[in-house]
């Protein structure tokens, strides 16, 4: 039974990662948890926390070796220490094999999955997909500033397949359960609900072309699930994919989150200020998911977003 580092573990995306893996039977997981409480929430869900600082080099290729770790999964989108990350699992990876290699012995490469986003494609001029170059001269678009060193990152993590066997995943905006990234469009509707407000003109920083990708969590963890079944030589020469289900526009999004809060006001879209996050959210997504489809074998099962939209917002509701 392979075993599976998650860090971010008990987070949004990694929880549901290493539930997901747990519930197959054929993984023993490993998470990371920032705090005591954390980790009790892992232990609980058959997970095996880890509170030590997996952002230093040194200490996370202890834990990688020590816990004889199959696959590592980056899910903590943390940019500062994303270079420290891919550091201590490469130099596991190495130290596992340069022992090996002292008793003439060939092992298993190490696996790295690594999570990105779409967000690295901006808003392309034409259609692309994740075999679409991102943060090169003739990429068709620009990524977003929030993600912009994410394009070179991803260069990296390819560049260091000699030691590890990676895949790179990109899921789309992200909805389901307490999803934060939705706050910046749903929060005034739901603070003009909670005031009485029905005149007023409630203002969502966004542009009003904006079309975001969207995908539910529990979809991106079943993707995750499907490259790491995958990662010891089942995903091609090019080990990068895309998860999107559906792309909406920002008026469809509100629109539907006014009905479902019974909210009639009128809605003004301010721009994004020069906001690189509100920036983010208004990019305009021309990217697909039919590589993920045909070599990962995923089919996402929570598709129509706006239909279900009153679930997702009352889920959101009550994690505020």
């Amino acid at each position: 039974m392979p075993n599976v580092l998650v860090l971010g573990g008990s987070g949004y995306l990694g929880l549901a990662l290493s539930k997901s893996l747990v519930a197959s039977g054929n993984y023993t997981v490993w998470g990371s948890a920032r705090t005591p409480e954390k980790g009790k929430l892992l232990a609980l869900s058959e997970i095996s926390p880890v509170e030590d600082d997996i952002t230093n080099a040194e200490i996370l290729s202890t834990i990688i070796i020590e816990n004889d770790i199959n696959v590592v999964v980056d899910t903590t989108s943390a940019y500062e220490h994303a270079m420290q990350i891919l550091e201590g699992v490469t130099q596991a990876a190495k130290t596992r094999r340069d022992t090996l290699a002292k008793e003439n012995f060939i092992g298993p490469k190490l696996g790295f999955v690594y999570c990105s986003g779409t967000w690295v494609h901006g808003s392309p001029s034409a259609r692309v997909s994740d075999l679409s170059p991102v943060g090169t001269t003739v990429s068709k678009g620009k990524p977003a500033t929030p993600t912009a060193w994410r394009a070179g990152h991803e260069q990296a993590i390819l560049a260091a397949r000699d030691v590890l066997d990676v895949a790179i995943l990109r899921p789309a905006t992200i909805y389901g359960r307490g999803s934060w990234i939705w706050n910046t469009w749903w929060e005034p509707v739901l603070k003009a609900k909670q005031s009485g407000n029905n005149s007023e003109a409630i203002q969502i920083p966004a542009d009003v072309q904006a079309r975001s990708p969207t995908v539910h969590v529990d979809d991106v963890a079943a993707g995750f699930h499907a490259a790491i079944d995958r990662i010891d030589g089942g995903l091609g020469a090019w080990p990068v994919f895309d998860l999107v289900t559906e792309t909406v526009g920002v008026q469809e999004v509100t629109e539907a989150v006014k009905g479902a809060f019974e909210v009639t006001a009128p809605v003004e879209y301010t721009g994004t200020h020069g906001n690189p996050f509100f920036e983010a959210l208004s990019l305009v997504s021309k990217t697909e998911a039919g590589r993920a489809r045909t070599v990962l074998g995923w089919e996402p099962r929570r598709t129509e977003f706006i239909l279900n939209i009153p679930v997702y917002v009352r889920a959101w509701e009550a994690a505020q």
